[in-house]
């Protein structure tokens, strides 16, 4: 059996406040399935830049691995730069250039953070050997860039493969629930960039205006991206009539989480319209269907569809507050409709949901990895990260966004870090 070294984050350098929840769950469910499957794993969850680096080729000189696997472009990066020999299956954990679209830092440096991404993106693009998704429309996203870059994709081990690894139960034991008088609806996660804050706050009073047994609770919220979510919703929070039945943990331990599960009656996400949410995941609904918690959420993203198609909970249309609080009145109402979503959750969780269903490439790629020839014949977006044409470019924009001397200062200090 192959041994593998996982590069990605386990949770034990970061915290998902840090806005880095979707990559620790990500790993930890690679993680599990390559384990599950027999392969001997070592997880490394470097740092960032030339430390991480170091970390990725200290775990090299340790051991003998049969392959590498990489969550996320930032620990990718630290693999690539690690430069190893080994075959390596790369996880586009996000699609980061729709990311940053939505950004709206008023600092000037928007243009240099996407330089920045798309030369990541065309450099992870570059070397892996195999590729995988959070969601099939993602798969598609990175076949067409593949394919721009002149790379030959394929459906076996000769060429490139692009695989979708999309939304798969936790396999986790349910927990019992402590039933009440009231109607829990809960939040878990970050309120990033695409959380629509507005909606959900709009159809949360009107439910609880339409039925008194409704409360709220939200577990997580800020985040360093988009830190005036959480801000504006705890603002409106603090203003409405129904505000003692909010109750906003903040971020909590694993320990606090599962007892939110545990008293959950309905879990909810909302969505703007956003090239993310087309070709996103929504992690943290994983946790609610593998424990039982009907949801409720905006359409969009790719597992609103899986939602809706397999029973799962209620979708409804992106910026329709009523719609939304329709949804939590009906199933806060209507017993057999809830018992009717969890019977297709536990259904879902047992078959096509399951981990050894989803997992089945990683595990068939990791039994026989393989490196792949050849170089790519197309052009990549953006030049390689500071490369002199890298630079150039660089310096154009910060001189368009934030004046010429700026731009001289910040190629110099940039210059000088790499030469360290």
């Amino acid at each position: 059996m192959s041994s593998v070294l996982l590069v990605g984050d386990d949770g034990s350098r970061t915290s998902a406040d840090m806005g880095t929840g979707a990559c620790i769950a990500r790993t930890i469910r690679f993680r599990n399935a390559l384990i599950s499957h027999g392969f001997d794993v070592s997880v490394c969850s470097p740092r960032e830049g030339k430390a991480g680096v170091s970390e990725v080729r200290g775990f090299l000189a340790r051991g003998l691995f049969d392959c590498i696997v990489a969550i996320s472009p930032f620990p990718a990066e630290a693999v690539i730069g690690a430069d190893p020999e080994l075959p390596l299956w790369i996880d586009m954990n996000g699609m980061h250039p729709a990311e940053h679209q939505l950004e709206s830092n008023p600092d000037g440096r928007s243009g240099e953070r996407m330089l920045r991404i798309l030369s990541l993106e065309n450099m992870l693009l570059s070397r892996g050997d195999a590729f995988s998704t959070p969601s099939g429309r993602q798969t598609y996203a990175v076949c067409g860039e593949l394919l721009l870059l002149g790379r030959n994709i394929s459906s076996d081990n000769s060429q490139l493969m692009v695989f979708p690894i999309p939304h798969c139960s936790n396999e986790v034991e349910n927990f019992s629930s402590e039933p009440d008088e009231v109607i829990r609806i809960i939040s878990t996660g970050s309120f990033n960039l695409w959380f629509d804050e507005v909606m959900l706050f709009n159809a949360l009073e009107q439910a609880m205006d339409y039925n008194s047994s409704i409360h709220f609770e939200a577990a997580g919220g800020k985040v360093p991206s988009s830190p005036e979510k959480y801000d504006y919703f705890c603002e409106m929070v603090a203003a409405s009539r129904f505000r003692d039945r909010f109750l906003l943990h903040g971020w909590v331990s694993t320990e606090e989480l599962n007892k939110i599960y545990s008293r959950a009656s309905i879990a909810t996400y909302t969505d703007i319209i956003s090239p993310e949410t087309l070709l996103g995941a929504r992690t943290r609904v994983l946790d609610w269907v593998s424990r039982g918690i009907p949801v409720v959420c905006t359409e969009g993203a790719e597992i609103s569809e899986d939602i809706r198609r397999h029973n799962l909970g209620v979708v409804v249309p992106s910026g329709d507050s009523e719609s939304l609080a329709n949804a939590f009145i009906a199933l806060a109402e209507d017993s057999a409709l809830a018992e009717s979503v969890k019977h297709s959750q536990k259904e879902w969780c047992e078959t096509i949901g399951s981990s050894s269903h989803v997992f089945v490439p990683l595990i068939r790629w990791c039994n026989d990895p393989a490196r792949l020839a050849g170089g790519i014949l197309g052009t990549p977006t953006v030049p390689p990260m500071n490369s002199f044409q890298y630079l150039k470019r660089l310096f154009v924009e910060l001189s368009r966004s934030k004046g010429r001397g700026y731009a001289i200062k910040r190629l110099l200090r940039r210059i000088f870090r790499s030469l360290k």
